[in-house]
């Protein structure tokens, strides 16, 4: 689920973009026709198909009863931090109307946030896909001291 919810996020923003520069004109022209406004659309499309497509093959695994705990924390590391990537490029692709509650990307931002952090912060989720690579835990918890500082 914590997959799915940011590239939904992402797919709403390319389409406003999208939707948005086919519609606005500067120099004469539709900021759609604008080379760098491409670019950003085509790497936040290309981000999109990419989380789709790891999202789905998760979706496989659990229907398997295959998917591991390090799948889940690759996917939702790795989708996430490119859908913070894509609503990002849209923020930019708007100018300083990506900030204006009118176009609902800077609604999507901040939407974006708490979820890289929520069911383990993409550190947290990197880690635990580590280990289940290396076999090795980089992380413990911590040994408390029988003795106080105080």
């Amino acid at each position: 689920m914590v997959a799915w919810q940011p590239i939904g996020i992402s797919m709403g923003v390319y389409d406003m973009c999208l939707r948005y520069l086919k519609e606005r004109k500067q120099f004469g022209a539709p900021l759609a026709a604008f080379q760098l406004n491409q670019q950003k659309l085509s790497l936040m499309l290309g981000d999109i198909q990419a989380m789709t497509l790891v999202g789905w093959r998760l979706c496989k695994l659990y229907d398997k009863g295959k998917m591991t705990p390090g799948h889940a924390s690759l996917g939702k590391s790795w989708i996430t931090l490119r859908a913070r990537e894509t609503v990002a490029l849209g923020r930019e692709l708007l100018g300083g109307n990506g900030i204006l509650a009118d176009f609902h990307v800077a609604k999507a931002f901040c939407d974006m946030e708490p979820i890289y952090t929520y069911e383990g912060t993409y550190d947290i989720n990197s880690l635990v896909t580590g280990r289940e690579i290396t076999g090795f835990a980089s992380f413990k918890a911590p040994e408390m001291s029988k003795h106080s500082r105080l």
